[in-house]
């Protein structure tokens, strides 16, 4: 074999294979983060809170990436002020959040106050009428938060569709930004009265065809939203309760009312988890909004 290699020109033996380039620090340490999310999902499938977690984690990946990121072009700088732009409509989206959720935490306290009087109540009582009162304000509260907020979905879509240049500060604000966007649309689905509608899809949305990206539109099929479980329980024992009631089935009516306890506790257990995660998503996107400043500030 030695002297087959000497035989050959000096040029053939001194070629070398080329190293496959380096994956910029964002694009490695996403995908390891929504590799690691897939793993500990049960079956494929990732809840809403775990996907919050991988959320706040991808502003935490981008603020230590733009650590080292000094000085940016022409090209750049325009697509810093649209994120900016686009960071003040999450942020938003956040507090729209927030507020729906503080509703549904209402809407579980006029719950437990109906199961009260129907547990203090007797047929035909002054407190099984004030009960059926609050079971129907209950259900026209459903109909009204059950609404979108307005152009939600397609401001989610606008937002997505954008471009950025295809720079390592590009992919980091692209990443930011869209694992936000899925978050309010998980968030939108999740918190909803309504049944489960469509997801804003990030498929062949932004320029950067990174491992994570790929990763991420798989598991937009995939999720599923562990509150509107709770959620959905919660407003199909209210109602049971409701005919129970009507119907003056005493028997019905008891487990009916234990039903609604559980499914109470249960929803507000799931509300209370999911509202944490989005203060701090909330103040994770505040963060990377004043990195970018500062590097806008040094242009």
């Amino acid at each position: 074999m030695r002297s087959i290699l000497l035989s050959l020109p000096w040029r053939q033996q001194m070629v070398a294979v080329a190293p496959l380039p380096e994956k910029p620090q964002f694009d490695r340490k996403l995908t390891e983060e929504l590799n690691t999310l897939l793993s500990q999902s049960k079956g494929g499938v990732v809840g809403l809170a775990q996907f919050l977690d991988a959320a706040i984690t991808t502003q935490k990946i981008a603020l230590d990436s733009l650590v080292n990121i000094s000085c940016i072009d022409g090209a750049d700088r325009g697509g810093v002020e649209k994120y900016l732009e686009d960071n003040t409509e999450l942020l938003d989206s956040c507090n729209y959040f927030l507020e729906k959720m503080e509703g549904i935490n209402k809407y579980v306290d006029t719950l437990r106050v109906v199961a009260h009087l129907v547990d203090d109540s007797k047929p035909n009582s002054v407190a099984a009428k004030r009960a059926l009162e609050l079971l129907e304000s209950c259900e026209k509260r459903c109909r009204v938060m059950g609404r979108k907020k307005k152009n939600s979905g397609s401001c989610l879509k606008k937002l997505l569709r954008q471009k950025y240049e295809k720079t390592d500060l590009g992919e980091i604000m692209c990443g930011s930004k869209a694992m936000a966007l899925m978050c309010c649309s998980f968030l939108e689905t999740g918190l909803s009265f309504e049944s489960k509608s469509g997801l804003v899809s990030v498929k062949q949305s932004q320029p950067v065809r990174s491992s994570w990206l790929r990763l991420l539109e798989e598991m937009a099929k995939q999720s599923s939203l562990l509150t509107i479980d709770e959620l959905q329980q919660t407003v199909t024992a209210a109602r049971e309760l409701k005919v129970h009631m009507k119907g003056k089935r005493e028997k019905e009516m008891k487990s009916a009312v234990e039903r609604l306890k559980k499914r109470c506790r249960g929803l507000e257990d799931g509300i209370e988890i999911i509202e944490g995660r989005v203060k701090d998503l909330y103040r994770s996107l505040i963060d990377v909004r004043m990195a970018l400043l500062g590097i806008l500030s040094q242009a």
